[in-house]
């Protein structure tokens, strides 16, 4: 499926490219999300008049993402959660829990934006997580994992 791109997209285009994507990830993402558009010649055409201001709008986010990303920097948070007599966890730490941990600490993260590659982490101690804040902008923070 053809669409015009309404904003960058890492691993896909710059804004007004039109690229071919699978018609599943175009219609239930991209087009939904307002990242891109059915390339149409009137899309392509209002796209290439409005250029200038989705550049605007995509540097804009960039460099709020960038202050979000100074204010976050070295951040940490403790979990507490419940172990066994061995010291294993019951369950357990996911993207909601740090979410949650990081809003209980007055920084605003949304599950979203927390990226844990490996999954769930299992294990007690100290982990590094991946905030991703923009497809640019990403931050690392100290998640410490604590029994109750």
């Amino acid at each position: 499926m053809k669409i015009i791109l309404l904003d960058r997209i890492q691993r896909l285009g710059e804004i007004g490219d039109i690229v071919d994507v699978k018609s599943g990830y175009a219609r239930n993402f991209l087009i939904p999300q307002k990242k891109a558009a059915f390339a149409s010649e009137k899309n392509i055409a209002e796209v290439e008049s409005r250029k200038g201001e989705l550049a605007a709008a995509s540097a804009d986010a960039l460099a709020q993402a960038q202050g979000r990303a100074q204010t976050m920097e070295g951040a940490s948070c403790e979990i507490k959660v419940p172990v066994t007599e061995e010291g294993a966890l019951y369950g357990s730490v996911g993207t909601r829990e740090i979410a949650d941990a990081f809003v209980a600490s007055e920084l605003n993260v949304d599950k979203s934006e927390v990226q844990l590659p490996d999954g769930p982490i299992k294990e007690q101690g100290d982990h590094i997580v991946l905030i991703a804040l923009h497809p640019e902008v990403s931050v690392e923070v100290l998640v410490k994992v604590l029994p109750e």
